[in-house]
């Protein structure tokens, strides 16, 4: 067992004190015995000291709370005092929880205990994988001048950020017509636009409305020109089909790889969004698929804080087979499943009832890597992703 470094600093002083109260008695000599009474003391009032400032320390958290994974997030720290400053360095009780990922890292930070009532400290922030976090600071510890005691003081100070995925420079190439020929079925509460089927609010006459969308027999009674606005379909025929987990089926993926699949979806999202495509983004929480309808910046950011605050699935295959059962399918024509290993029964299957691309995070080069006729596996490179632009066919 190794002996710490506050016990082999006991031992020497012990030692010292009995070296020179050995001289003190073997010689008679009365400055080695007033030495050792000091040596006697000066512990006593070390600790009260050390007890004394350490009731004075207060922390607190500020900074960013939020970034990309892979960029830069300030966070810092400030430790105050009170009317006696810390005798030594601070020892700083950390723990980090990624709440996607349900990891969580401890371990103790060193602090320079510096001049004045108040320092300053800028923390070290892991950014690599995406995630919601919750740091969190247990206690605080310092030593005496000697290094022969210690003291702990129990704090509860938390701090709440979110590392968002990448998001890489995508362009979509669309091999096939993006909207069905017939008709949305599902109508925007917000937005008015063209469908006569299904109308949207009433409003007064404005130059250039067509006639067509006048009301005539509401105008005769209002005895002013009313005109109706009429829905405007969604059109949302394209899903985004998330699935990061670290097990597909029997075989396991890094960290990494989970965290690449984010990067994916989100970069594939924004995408999409910038080429005025609306579309679903899908992901399993709980057992049941959650589908969020992505049309605007706005709802693209709500999108991305609900897949940061939930957590990983237990098995990546699951997502596709839970879309299978339920029979999404019928509400889309395009489909895209993200993920860290393809399932390729499953979008076999998939790939009968409706069109499906299937991206997949891997730590080889990019390029094809199956399918047939009704589906097939594109490998996208995790080193290239924050390195390069893509061009995603679909």
């Amino acid at each position: 067992m190794k002996m710490t470094k506050m016990v082999k600093n006991r031992i020497l002083y012990a030692s010292m004190v009995l070296s020179l109260l050995c001289c003190g008695l073997w010689g008679g000599s009365s400055p080695a015995a007033v030495l050792v009474l000091l040596l006697l003391v000066l512990p006593v009032l070390s600790d009260a000291g050390l007890h004394l400032s350490m009731g004075g320390i207060s922390l607190s958290l500020d900074g960013e709370h939020s970034c990309r994974s892979g960029q830069q997030m300030k966070l810092k720290l400030r430790m105050s005092y009170g009317a006696f400053r810390p005798p030594g360095n601070v020892w700083i009780h950390m723990s980090c929880e990624n709440r996607i990922f349900g990891m969580e890292k401890e371990g103790e930070l060193l602090l320079e205990a510096g001049r004045g009532r108040q320092q300053e400290y800028e923390l070290p922030v892991d950014t690599d994988i995406c995630g919601g976090r919750i740091l969190k600071i247990s206690s605080v510890r310092c030593q005496d001048l000697l290094g022969l005691f210690s003291c702990k003081k129990s704090v509860e100070e938390t701090y709440a950020y979110i590392v968002y995925p990448y998001e890489a420079h995508m362009y979509v190439s669309f091999q096939k017509h993006r909207e069905r020929e017939q008709p949305g079925e599902l109508y925007d509460g917000k937005k008015s636009g063209t469908d006569v089927s299904e109308v949207f609010g009433l409003r007064e006459y404005r130059e250039g409305d067509p006639l067509q969308s006048i009301h005539w027999k509401l105008s005769g009674k209002m005895k002013q020109l009313i005109v109706r606005e009429f829905g405007r379909p969604v059109n949302y025929h394209t899903l985004l089909l998330l699935a990061p987990a670290l097990r597909y089926g029997g075989r396991e993926v890094k960290r990494e790889t989970a965290g690449a699949v984010f990067d994916l979806g989100a970069s594939l999202s924004r995408a999409l969004l910038d080429q005025s495509m609306a579309h679903f983004v899908g992901y399993l929480s709980g057992g049941d698929l959650h589908c969020i309808p992505v049309d605007s910046m706005h709802s693209y950011e709500d999108m991305l804080l609900k897949l940061m605050a939930d957590s990983l699935p237990g098995d990546g295959d699951e997502v596709l087979l839970a879309f299978l059962r339920r029979q999404m399918y019928r509400q889309y024509t395009k489909i895209v499943c993200v993920t860290g290993a393809a399932d390729e029964a499953a979008a076999r299957d998939l790939s009968v009832m409706a069109d499906l691309t299937v991206l997949e995070a891997v730590e080889g080069p990019s390029g094809y890597l199956a399918g047939s006729g009704g589906y097939e596996v594109v490998g996208i490179s995790m080193e290239n992703i924050r390195k390069k632009e893509h061009v995603i066919p679909l």
